[in-house]
């Protein structure tokens, strides 16, 4: 029973996905389309100087943000282990 549930609503997605390309919709290989505007078969597959240099300012970025976040780990951990008297600090 539950069986030929799955089924129709199967064919129910296959028959308004099939109607969708009839009115336009998708095209043939499953890519929406959009009427008026620039369409681009299979995707746009080159990137842009902007997105190359983004990407790489940001990995470089996140490097340096990750090295700097080891260094104060590493001085907060096992660096000079003063007291607070040798620091010149006072308890209240």
């Amino acid at each position: 029973n539950g069986a030929y549930y799955n089924q129709v609503r199967n064919e129910e997605a296959v028959c308004n996905y099939m109607s969708n390309v009839a009115s336009g919709i998708y095209d043939m290989s499953g890519e929406i389309s959009i009427v008026g505007g620039r369409s681009i078969t299979g995707g746009g597959v080159a990137t842009t100087g902007g997105q190359k240099f983004a990407l790489t300012f940001f990995i470089l970025g996140s490097i340096g943000l990750a090295g700097y976040a080891a260094m104060l780990h590493q001085q907060l951990t096992k660096g000079a282990k003063s007291t607070l008297a040798q620091q010149g600090g006072a308890m209240a």
